[in-house]
């Protein structure tokens, strides 16, 4: 059957170049339709219940529905970590959804348990809601300007969100300092007094002046009538006129109030270079491909400040920008990779071998990009960076066929004969080489949570290009070695090299084959000696760290200030940066108030709260290959953006020392440089009792301990005390008079509470009429208020008749998984201190907690770690079973299949060595590329020990060994040069995968040590192969 494929390939040329061209056309589509993004999605689906009761303390928040939706919601299967944050007046309850659940059928049972609570809920309550939180892509802001009234901004604002809605591929777009038109009444407490009227008897009769619900149809013949009320005043005028009814007393709304059309209060202010605006954040869908939506975006913009020149159109923190360099990046790479690999082949082989195999290449990157875009995924930093690790391996199949066709042709084989013979002769080992690589590689999809989203293109990518890469081995490659594919004539340099490295490579084989067994024990000692002394100078961290293109500053104030309060203190931290900063290296500094993220861009907001977002201009060029090579190899080079010249980690150093003195007049201030989004912290430690008692004096303590480590920073906890909380209890004498909480709580709601108690429609849309009054906020206008005494006319101070108890709780509770925590929070310095020996650091501190029964829940990246290792070792473990499983079908001998097997943990010593000499810790990338290196291993190992196998003496295993010197030489050297650009080159985010490509590397270039030299000398030691003289 292969002999039959392999022979149509060749006597079909015109439909098969053809078709050739087809693939390229159907490439160029994927190319133009795939997303383009710079890291895939890495935070999985969530449900989000949101819901609120103004002037409720978080703890009765909890009591009263928290607790009830969390006990439900763990019974759903499809959940997990369900985090709750309580604050004063709202929740926020998420939990992840597991990868492969149906949302819909997630989100109904979650709507099925808020509808059983509402029933208990107070009927004024913003009642709890629930939606599903889909991964959203950053991609771009828009900063709103102009010398004009704040309502001509959001006007224009509205009118933008407009347009963008109609753009293909955009999943949210949000106006940041949006405010709502609302009508608020100001009811003056001392008129109210006068007229003898009840507060909150004013405050029903004004919630009633308008309907905004139909009344029903009139179905008249040829006349249908639907009716509805007037949806109340349109003017202030007209509200003020307007006569209601309180206690059958008659009056307008002016007599007791004052009556203004406003704008609501904003959540959130947005500042650009220190100046206040309107900014627009627009995130776009799974599908959108970014560059070509900042382009039409930009379109859009220009166009509309044509129609409104006095309207400034900003776009500032555009991911296009970075995902185009970022692609241009790896794209060089990939093709200085490509151009080495085809120098290495017209070197060492001839010119028909370099060009056949070298013309598979985009053949097989064709076939991947459209597979890709048939898959669904994205082109992005890691398929691309998959792609290169690629690069080197997917020549490893067409060298050796090729080679063994040119092996034929050398021999004076017929043309056509020796290409089919040459190609079915490897196809078992090459197919068998092919599996092993991919079955090394597929078990990472078995990673679970977002690391697994965050890595699984990797495996996904290497896999379709390796498989593509075999069909065209099998395919495309003997139809192009039929016609191109010539001898080198003796005496050409190429033949003339290779005679003299087979000379010494067969001295090498001599002098081992000397003393088998020895030499063998010798070798395996030195090799794991090694290894062990390498293993103890190792340290480990899940990701590297890599330059980015921002810098945070966020944190917040003191709980009681006001978002303007906070705007100030901004304001002053603004000020600072923009006056000292170097606009060689920034490019804008973008402010929230209202709002901070982390690493995770989780939100949380408050008014108390900010986040400074320092944009910084793309690295200038670092090294050699990114100054000389990159700009002449990447599709779009624009040298004129790459002007920075100091690592975003040294400039956040140098924005930290500019702020040192203001840290004092923080609650919170960090200064920090976004990894790479898998976690939050380095450090997270929660805390919570078995017994209710409060966690935070132990947290305190746990904190001064951390403190005391060098290269921990950034300290920060939740244990933040909130606003106080004054809790009126009757007294004795209050309820002799008939008060109860019930009474007090309607007396004084209408004085203190600020609310929503109706809606009505103008010409802009829906109006909310808010209802507020005017006492004084003071706690001795408090005390000295009359309150009317039940079932009569006469009325008490308040101070008579209730206690007044202070009590002050937190500013935000959280929950995971139902149970009350306590966590702080720390930055480390990795080439100071990882993860796991903060830990070890801490052991002591945590046995004394857990002593006084307090528990300890690490998260953090030491989690992370612990739950990747133990995936990673079971992935391995799948790995390794698999090649054995093929290479038991291509040899059917456990001998033969343990013997190549064998090669895998000794070539770890090349993996170490790399890491010591690159000077890099071991992360979760080089443990990927440990995975895979087990099977890219064997696949020179397992030829080898098929070409040997027929051996009968020593003699003749060395002269067969030999024949596999140039195929293994050329394809360990070319998956070599193809990481070489990755190994020793890597810039930006491209050096979160510089460890897998040192484990590739270093560990294929070991390997081939290995498998010419070991496992010859173990295959004759186990099957006891003697020397010629020898045998009797």
């Amino acid at each position: 059957m292969v002999r039959s494929f392999i022979r149509f390939s060749i006597e079909k040329p015109l439909l098969n170049h053809i078709l050739l061209i087809f693939i390229f056309m159907l490439s160029i589509f994927a190319y133009i339709n795939i997303p383009k993004e710079i890291f895939p999605p890495m935070n999985m689906d969530k449900i989000v219940i949101t819901g609120g009761y103004t002037g409720t303390s978080a703890d009765v928040l909890d009591k009263m529905v928290v607790q009830t939706i969390e006990d439900d919601m763990q019974n759903i299967d499809d959940l997990e970590e369900i985090k709750s944050d309580i604050k004063n007046g709202a929740f926020t309850i998420s939990a992840d959804i597991k990868p492969g659940a149906d949302n819909i059928l997630v989100l109904n049972d979650v709507k099925d348990i808020v509808s059983g609570v509402k029933k208990d809920l107070p009927s004024d309550m913003n009642e709890p809601v629930a939606k599903i939180k889909l991964h959203a892509f950053p991609l771009a802001l828009i900063a709103l300007s102009g010398d004009v009234s704040k309502e001509e901004l959001l006007e224009k604002a509205e009118e933008l969100k407009s347009e963008l809605s109609n753009f293909k591929d955009l999943s949210d777009i949000t106006i940041r300092g949006d405010a709502d038109e609302e009508l608020d009444i100001v009811l003056n407490n001392d008129k109210i007094k006068a007229y003898g009227l009840q507060p909150a008897l004013v405050v029903s009769a004004i919630s009633n002046i308008s309907s905004i619900f139909p009344i029903g149809t009139i179905k008249q013949q040829a006349n249908h009538l639907y009716i509805s009320t007037f949806n109340g005043e349109k003017t202030k005028e007209g509200v003020e006129n307007t006569l209601i009814d309180v206690g059958g007393k008659k009056l307008k709304i002016s007599d007791i109030a004052d009556v203004a059309f406003t704008l609501s209060d904003e959540a959130e202010l947005s500042h650009y270079n220190g100046v206040r605006n309107i900014s627009v954040n627009v995130t776009k869908s799974k599908d959108g491909n970014a560059i070509a939506l900042v382009k039409d975006i930009r379109t859009l913009l220009k166009n509309l400040h044509q129609k409104n020149p006095q309207f400034n159109y900003d776009i500032y923190t555009d991911t296009s920008v970075w995902i185009k360099n970022r692609l241009n990046v790896v794209f060089s790479n990939i093709m200085f990779g490509l151009m080495l690999v085809f120098l290495a082949m017209l070197i060492f082989i001839n010119r028909g071998i370099a060009f056949v195999v070298a013309l598979g290449i985009p053949v097989s990157f064709m076939i991947g990009l459209i597979v890709s875009e048939l898959l669904g995924d994205s082109l992005n930093m890691l398929s691309l960076l998959g792609a290169l690790i690629a690069l080197g391996m997917l020549v490893d199949e067409a060298i050796v066929v090729a080679e063994n066709i040119y092996r034929h042709l050398e021999e004076g084989m017929e043309r056509k004969e020796a290409v089919v013979q040459g190609a079915v002769e490897m196809f078992p080992a090459v197919l068998t080489a092919t599996l092993t690589t991919v079955f090394a590689f597929l078990p990472m999809l078995l990673m679970s949570g977002e690391m697994g989203m965050f890595i699984k293109i990797i495996p996904i990518m290497i896999t379709v290009l390796l498989l593509s890469s075999l069909f065209e081995a099998f395919y495309f490659l003997p139809l192009h070695a039929h016609e191109f594919l010539k001898v080198s004539k003796e005496g050409s340099f190429t033949k003339n090299l290779w005679a003299r490295m087979y000379v010494r490579y067969s001295k090498v084989l001599h002098f081992f084959f000397r003393r088998k067994v020895i030499s063998l024990i010798t070798m395996v000692s030195l090799i794991i000696g090694a290894t062990a002394l390498f293993v103890s100078q190792l340290k480990f961290q899940l990701f590297p760290e890599f330059d980015t293109t921002q810098v945070y500053v966020y944190g917040k104030v003191d709980i009681n200030n006001e978002l303007t309060d906070t705007e100030q203190y901004v304001a002053q931290l603004e000020k600072k940066i923009l006056e000292n900063i170097d606009p060689q290296n920034v490019s804008s500094v973008t402010s929230v108030i209202g709002f901070k993220m982390d690493s995770k861009n989780n939100a949380e907001v408050g008014e108390n709260l900010f986040h400074i977002f320092v944009d910084l201009k793309e690295r200038a060029p670092v090294n050699m290959f990114d100054t000389y090579i990159s700009p002449y190899l990447s599709i779009e080079y624009d040298k004129d953006v790459k002007t920075r010249q100091k690592d975003s980690k040294v400039i956040a150093q140098d924005i930290k020392e500019l702020l040192k003195d203001e840290f004092v007049k923080y609650d919170e201030l960090v200064v920090k440089v976004p990894g790479a989004g898998v976690i939050a912290h380095d450090i997270e430690i929660g805390l919570r009792s078995q017994d209710g008692r409060d966690v935070v004096p132990y947290l305190k303590e746990l904190e001064s301990e951390i403190a005391k480590i060098n290269g921990v920073f950034n300290i920060s906890d939740d244990a933040t005390l909130g606003e106080k909380e004054l809790k009126l209890r009757i007294n004795k004498y209050g309820q002799e008079l008939g008060f109860n909480e019930q009474s007090i709580s309607n007396s004084l709601r209408a004085y203190y509470l600020k609310g929503e108690y109706g809606k009505l429609f103008n010409n802009s849309g829906l109006v909310r009429i808010k209802i507020e009054s005017d006492m004084n906020e003071d706690i001795d206008s408090l005390k000295d208020l009359e309150v009317q005494v039940p079932s009569t006319n006469q009325y008490v101070l308040l101070k008579d008749i209730a206690d007044f108890i202070y009590v002050q709780s937190y500013v935000t509770l959280k929950k995971e998984d139902a149970k009350r925590i306590k966590s702080f929070y720390a930055s480390l310095d990795k080439d100071i201190i990882t993860s796991s020996e903060v830990m070890k650091k801490l052991q002591p501190a945590f046995e004394k907690l857990k002593g006084e029964g307090i528990l300890v829940d690490i998260k953090g990246e030491e989690k992370e770690n612990k739950k990747n290792i133990r995936e990673m070792t079971q992935s391995a473990l799948i790995a390794l079973f698999l090649i054995f499983i093929t290479l038991v079908w291509l040899f059917d001998s456990i001998k033969k299949s343990l013997i190549v097997i064998s090669t895998i943990p000794l070539v770890l010593l090349g993996v170490f060595v790399g890491h010591y000499v690159m000077g890099i810790n071991l992360t979760m990338p080089g443990m990927i590329g440990i995975v895979g290196l087990a099977g890219v291993v064997v696949n020179d190992g397992l030829i080898m020990v098929d070409f040997i196998k027929k051996a009968k003496d020593t003699e003749e295993l060395m002269s067969r060994a030999k024949t596999r010197l140039r195929p293994i030489l050329l394809t360990s050297l070319t998956t070599v040069l193809g990481l070489l650009t990755l190994i020793f080159f890597a810039s930006g985010q491209a050096m979160i995968l510089q460890p897998m490509a040192v484990s590739l590397g270093f560990g294929i270039a070991w390997a081939t040590v290995l498998n010419l030299i070991y496992v010859p000398l173990l295959y004759a030691v186990v099957y006891r192969i003697k020397a010629p003289q020898n045998i009797n």
